[in-house]
């Protein structure tokens, strides 16, 4: 195969396990110009409990009808029909009945948990988010101590109690940094804040200090902002919309999410490839643009075609440092574009093997490689 006019081609047969050609829409907002290096990646969000939270504040349940089947809250209060929940659980109206779809931990939400943001009158912590996924981050206690006395904390100590003798509050240790002596501390229950002077110790473990600040840190919703085309599953069990996809688009005229007609397939899109940091263990699959969203035509809008550059495959491809590539080089991906790889350089997954260079800078230069 061979695309005679492109700075893209193929010397030597097809890739590894024949040419996989796909197309796909690129990235929100980007242009993925042919020869650019690319991955595909999923526009499918994160999980959420509930499709339709309306209201954090509420302390007594509020009268709802079978219209509002579907509408969730975060239980503030046990007056009227919530008397026999707890306060920090998320409950969903099914049109006849309330039903716990998360239990509370501590009288709070659990820590990490999603929620869809119902289409419109959100209150409380999600006012002014409607149709956003927001993501709960829990109250947390920042403990410095002391020099006097600090004996550091080790791995094992994670998630183990940390006793504060004084005022005999008491958490769980999240995290901690001996060499500033910092402790981050999820509270038993929001009154267990601590105080100058305590003495730390943790039950089973290790780490011990005496209490030079501490300060509480209130508990948070984040919002995720979807785009036209997110996915998402509902997972909260006994939701109504337990087990079933959404899709978002801002132009639907029940809401901006409604349910997926293919399920169990999440939508891709192209994203320039970065090849990956020293840390990453995943080795990225990389394709290579031979029909960039910049091409349009009447039949071909706003996608963009790829070839995989699986094992095997001997590509030309048009980069502005051929200068700087010889034969031998290994190469990587950094938004898109190839780059040397070279040793503590931030990349750690090489792509392929320069074969040949035209030795030439900036928009004429060219190399060949050899595909890993």
């Amino acid at each position: 195969m061979s695309n005679l006019n492109s700075v893209f081609d193929i010397f030597r047969g097809w890739p590894d396990s024949s040419a996989l050609e796909a197309s796909f829409d690129p990235d929100t907002g980007t242009t993925l110009p042919e020869g650019t290096l690319v991955q595909v990646a999923t526009r499918e969000l994160l999980p959420a409990k509930v499709l339709r939270i309306v209201d954090s504040s509420l302390v007594t349940a509020p009268t709802l009808l079978v219209a509002d089947r579907g509408k969730s809250y975060v239980v503030a209060g046990l007056g009227g029909a919530w008397s026999t929940f707890a306060i920090g659980d998320i409950v969903e109206w099914d049109g006849t009945a309330w039903n716990q779809i998360v239990a509370a931990v501590e009288a709070e939400v659990p820590d990490g948990t999603r929620v869809v943001v119902v289409e419109a009158s959100a209150a409380g912590a999600f006012s002014g988010h409607e149709e956003k996924v927001l993501q709960y981050t829990k109250k947390a206690i920042t403990l410095v101590q002391v020099v006097g006395g600090y004996v550091n904390c080790v791995a094992g100590d994670i998630g183990k109690p940390v006793v504060g003798t004084g005022s005999e509050d008491t958490g769980n240790l999240l995290s901690y940094n001996n060499d500033t002596r910092t402790w981050i501390v999820d509270p038993d229950s929001p009154a267990d804040v601590f105080a100058p002077g305590d003495t730390l110790a943790i039950t089973g473990g290790t780490g011990a200090g005496v209490v030079d600040t501490a300060t509480p840190a209130g508990a948070s919703w984040t919002a995720v902002v979807p785009i036209s085309g997110n996915r998402i599953k509902i997972n909260g069990t006994d939701s109504i919309y337990e087990g079933k996809y959404y899709d978002y688009t801002g132009t639907h005229p029940g809401g901006a999410w409604y349910k997926a007609a293919r399920q169990m397939e999440a939508p891709a899109l192209l994203q320039a490839l970065t090849s990956g940091v020293v840390a990453s263990v995943v080795k990225p699959h990389a394709w290579i643009v031979i029909q960039g969203n910049d091409q349009y035509d009447s039949r071909f809008v706003n996608r963009v075609t790829c070839l995989k550059c699986a094992s095997g495959a001997v590509l030309k491809v048009a980069t502005t440092i051929a200068d700087t590539l010889v034969p031998g080089d290994l190469v990587c991906a950094n938004a898109g574009a190839l780059q040397k790889l070279t040793s503590g350089g931030g990349m750690e997954w090489p792509l392929g093997q320069v074969l040949l260079s035209n030795g030439t800078a900036g928009a004429t230069g060219w190399v060949v490689i050899a595909t890993y």
